[in-house]
């Protein structure tokens, strides 16, 4: 095997292997600014749900998820609500197609 063919097959296998990894793959949430809520000051940023937590001690809403203007307390509340719903979709549906998602080589 002559070293163009080594390289290509390098280039595949790490094409392939990106394409499968997409099948596992956990949502990427864009995170915004803190909310300004009054009811907390200190805010955490939760990378798995996309949303704000109030880590205020001092606060009644300390530990509760935040999101549209609203105070949830487990995350299972959370994701019951219809926005935050329609939030996780459309974030879900921008990155769960493409290269490297799974999409063209019959994973996921």
């Amino acid at each position: 095997m002559n070293l163009t063919q080594k390289a290509m097959l390098g280039v595949s296998a790490v094409a392939m292997a990106t394409a499968l990894a997409g099948c596992g793959q956990t949502t990427t949430y864009p995170r915004t600014a803190p909310p300004t809520d009054s009811q907390c000051r200190d805010w955490e940023w939760d990378s798995k749900n996309g949303v704000y937590r109030c880590d205020d001690s001092s606060s009644s809403y300390y530990r509760n998820y935040y999101y549209g203007n609203s105070y949830y307390s487990s995350r299972s509340a959370l994701q019951k609500s219809s926005s935050y719903s329609a939030y996780k979709s459309s974030i879900t549906s921008k990155t769960s197609s493409g290269f490297g998602k799974g999409s063209s080589i019959g994973g996921g």
